[in-house]
């Protein structure tokens, strides 16, 4: 029988061993089109975060730009996108996922600036 700290061990292991989401994502108010853009390599708690804070009507959970479209407008004008994915193959170390994130988000950000101006 495996004691419950061998059993912890295991299932932080397999935690680690899962393959995560990682990608560059954005909330928008579709009220008024003001958007929050970041990457993170753990899409699912992103979108676990922005559920809760839907569920829970809490404007403060979202970053301060959209919190505040969030107070004026209500939470269910804010929308979460998701603009892109990393392609994670198993080779790749947080650190390649992370560079990646990166040069990603970046592109992003001139892509909408264009699309702004």
């Amino acid at each position: 029988m495996t004691s419950e700290k061998e059993t912890r061990k295991e299932k932080i292991n397999a935690y680690k061993q899962m393959k995560h989401r990682a990608g560059v994502y954005r909330f928008v108010s579709q009220e008024t089109g003001v958007y929050a853009l970041a990457a993170s390599m753990d899409l699912k708690g992103i979108q676990n975060k922005y559920a809760f804070a839907k569920k829970m009507n809490m404007p403060g959970a979202l970053p301060w730009t959209i919190a505040d479209e969030a107070k004026k407008h209500g939470m269910g004008t804010i929308v979460l996108e998701e603009l892109e994915l990393v392609d994670i193959k198993d080779e790749m170390t947080n650190q390649d996922i992370k560079e990646e994130l990166d040069v990603l988000l970046e592109l992003w950000q001139e892509k909408l600036a264009s699309e702004n101006e």
